[in-house]
């Protein structure tokens, strides 16, 4: 929950939430801007979630401390690597909906993967979370459309479901990228991009 509550804050704040952005006016604007940059340095959040799933799915003592790990182990990596992803899918996007559907699934162990090799750069991590999901794509695809009555579950209760759904969600995922990685070689990297 302490997660939801403040990964929530930049958009409380933002004026854009509650208006159309054409009729913000120019503080207005600013504080969209500044909560986008809030945004973009909350990521480290994120990420430190992702790992706390994967530990709690090795049996690993965990604390809630553990959620602001990628603060001091990775700050600027992980900004930096959910930038990458973000500029990568948008651009597949923009060929059509499906590409960019398919290389986010593509890109989906990237976080799970610096966890466990911090010395990887952003773009060799995106690079290996692709080669790691050549095949497994569609049972990604799957995986997450199982979780579609969930999903409706939680719009339904006005988002509150989904502090019950989100850790499931995260847990079974995190999962997926454990027995995807025991039949993967971890160690062999290349640093093209697709």
């Amino acid at each position: 929950m302490i997660l939801f509550a403040i990964d929530a804050i930049p958009a409380l704040l933002s004026p854009a939430t509650y208006v159309d952005e054409e009729l913000l006016t120019g503080t207005e604007q600013a504080i969209d801007f500044a909560t986008t940059i809030l945004s973009i340095l909350l990521f480290p959040i994120t990420v430190g979630w992702l790992w706390l799933n994967l530990d709690i799915i090795r049996q690993q003592d965990v604390s809630i401390e553990r959620i602001f790990r990628a603060f001091t182990t990775m700050y600027w990596k992980s900004v930096w690597v959910n930038i990458l992803m973000g500029f990568f899918l948008f651009f597949w996007t923009l060929l059509l909906i499906i590409p960019g559907i398919i290389k986010s699934f593509s890109y989906s162990l990237t976080i799970y993967i610096l966890h466990d090799r911090p010395e990887l750069s952003a773009l060799e991590a995106i690079t290996e979370s692709r080669k790691m999901m050549d095949g497994y794509k569609g049972q990604a695809f799957l995986l997450t459309l199982s979780f579609i009555g969930w999903f409706i579950l939680g719009i339904l209760t006005l988002g509150i479901g989904f502090l019950f759904i989100y850790p499931y969600y995260s847990a079974t995922y995190a999962r997926f990228y454990e027995e995807i990685k025991e039949g993967y070689d971890l160690d062999e990297v290349s640093t093209t991009v697709q």
